[in-house]
């Protein structure tokens, strides 16, 4: 039986925003939610999140997630936002593990690996640590033999305690009904005025209650976001990781230090993915594509397999198998192309549907419209959808094995039939039946000199 407190309080001065530093993202992914997501794997039977900066904000993103919100209106220290969650514990009879909410490499593997160490070991009080050959800034491990005496922090250590290499990191399990005592004797009597989580360590000791640390080899995973360069530094390691993952699968990364895939995304074997391409949110890509460089997908997206994305951006969309997207294709939300499709240079796609083997090789722009098998878009082509002064869109359709030619404008809502063409230069305003040649232009009229003049 173990419950969860999540430490999600603090503003992030040093990171220069107004916004709460949990909420800072990792891949459209804020801080807060990579630690979420780790304890999705661990078996709790609850996850409070202590918010406190701009509150509001961080309960608004909790809203799609099952956890307690706790209010700490005064940062006042680790030791107080757990004061604080006392009564949404309650008088919990079990394990309650805390952890930073500003660590997005947890892993839920080393939770685990602390609780059962905590539980098999019966133990009252444990907590992660690390060796760090330059451990300024973390507090140290006080031993006194093999026994754990205090945690220090950096700022009320002695010199000879800040020689200490192992620190703390951050982490902790607490039997509850033990340990909940001892947060009514924290003292804010220290260099930063506040209180400490960590002085808990010491006062089991004075009360001989069994404590114990858990070492992790790995720094990183507990690495909390305090500046712009550790979010840098976070991005870069999970992209590391997942491009790590991926070519192990049978991904070729051509150039990995210029591509960032976020690790919601599944790349099939034997796509090669080259430089430029950024990956991010839910992405679902096929075998044997070949994407970038130069290529930017947002999710959630599917490329099937076969494809090939060159120069483009992809966002909210589907590619079926076999179809070539690209150079400086624009395929937006709510598009989803068929398979053997083109979608050429220059093209911009948004909230339509192509058919089979439909192409749109250059130039054009296609919205909220239904192309269906095997149509044929000329370059320059417009599908206008939009009236300006209601703001409603329209919706135009494209029957099977019809065509449109250079530079004509199809002012929706209308209906081309199939088979049915239209002839370059024209603006189509009226349904075209199917198999008929649509011409709205005016007749060309070639003039001598002269008869110029006189117009």
């Amino acid at each position: 039986m173990t419950k969860a407190v999540v430490l999600a309080a603090g503003r992030g001065s040093r990171l220069y925003s107004p916004k709460p530093k949990v909420l800072h993202k990792i891949f459209d992914k804020p801080v807060l939610a990579w630690v979420l997501d780790s304890l999705a794997e661990v078996e709790l039977d609850e996850i409070i999140v202590i918010c406190g900066y701009k509150a509001e904000q961080v309960q608004s993103f909790l809203h799609a997630y099952p956890v307690t919100t706790v209010i700490q209106a005064e940062q006042l220290g680790t030791g107080h936002a757990l004061q604080i969650a006392r009564e949404a514990i309650g008088d919990y009879e079990g394990s309650v593990l805390v952890v930073n909410g500003d660590c997005p490499l947890i892993e839920s593997s080393t939770i685990n690996d602390l609780l059962k160490q905590h539980q098999d070991n019966i133990l009252d009080l444990s907590f992660l640590s690390c060796e760090l050959e330059k451990p300024y800034g973390y507090g140290r491990v006080i031993r006194k033999g093999s026994e754990i005496i205090a945690i220090k922090e950096e700022k009320d250590c002695s010199e000879p305690e800040k020689l200490i290499t192992e620190i703390n990191a951050g982490v902790y399990a607490f039997e509850w009904q033990t340990i909940a005592p001892g947060l009514e004797t924290l003292s804010n009597n220290n260099a930063q005025e506040e209180y400490y989580l960590t002085d808990l360590i010491a006062w089991a000791y004075s009360q001989g209650l069994a404590s114990a640390s858990h070492k992790i080899t790995n720094p990183y995973e507990v690495m909390g976001i305090n500046t712009r360069e550790d979010l840098a530094l976070v991005w870069k390691l999970k992209n590391e990781a997942n491009l790590e993952l991926l070519m192990r699968s049978g991904v070729t990364i051509v150039d990995p230090l210029n591509t960032m895939i976020s690790p919601d995304a599944d790349i099939g074997q034997d796509t090669i993915i080259f430089p430029g391409t950024y990956i991010q949110r839910r992405v679902v890509i096929g075998e044997g594509c070949e994407i970038g460089p130069n290529t930017t997908i947002l999710g959630p997206a599917e490329i099937g397999s076969g494809t090939s994305v060159i120069h483009s951006v992809i966002s909210r969309s589907s590619i079926a198998e076999n179809s070539f997207i690209g150079p400086f294709a624009h395929v937006r939300g709510g598009s989803d192309i068929g398979p053997d499709c083109k979608v050429g240079s220059f093209v911009e796609v948004k909230n339509s549907s192509f058919g089979e083997k439909t192409m749109a090789s250059h130039l054009s722009y296609i919205g909220d419209a239904k192309l269906k098998n095997n149509v044929n878009i000329g370059a320059g082509t417009v599908i206008a959808n939009y009236d300006h002064r209601t703001g409603k869109k329209f919706e135009s359709t494209i029957q099977s094995n019809a065509s449109t030619g250079a530079n004509s404008v199809l002012v929706s809502p209308v209906e081309i039939g199939a088979g049915a063409t239209v002839a370059a230069g024209s603006v189509i305003t009226k349904n075209v039946p199917a198999d008929s040649l649509a011409i709205a232009r005016s007749r060309q009229e070639n003039l001598s000199p002269s008869r110029k003049t006189e117009a």
